[in-house]
């Protein structure tokens, strides 16, 4: 009859291990599937990231580009005519070259 006593507690305690395994795997599963869920944004959010940087610095190249042709325009303009370089000689006057400077301030606009 002991005997008998102790296979059924093994048996009830065997039970009650493989119900908590099953527990335990499928909370396993849950967190796992968070996690997978979790990377696939992160991997969006990357995508998207590297997407927007690219676009950032084609328009800085572009902003760039522009900046150049202009600046070489404008020594071009001033090397063929006396006017123009006259006029970008002279000096900038006190209250306009304030206005400059603040806006080259940091934080200034």
């Amino acid at each position: 009859m002991a005997t008998v006593a102790i296979y059924r507690g093994n048996a009830i305690s065997a039970q009650a291990e493989a119900k908590q395994a099953k527990a335990d795997l499928k909370l396993a599963k849950d967190v796992n599937d968070a996690n997978q869920a979790t990377i696939g944004r992160m991997q969006a959010q990357a995508d998207t990231s590297a997407r927007l940087t690219a676009d950032l610095a084609r328009q800085l190249a572009d902003a760039n580009q522009v900046f150049i042709d202009n600046t070489a325009a404008l020594h071009q303009l001033k090397d063929a005519n006396a006017d123009v370089s006259h006029f970008l000689a002279l000096p900038v006057p006190a209250d306009l070259r304030q206005l400059y400077d603040r806006s080259a301030a940091p934080g200034g606009r």
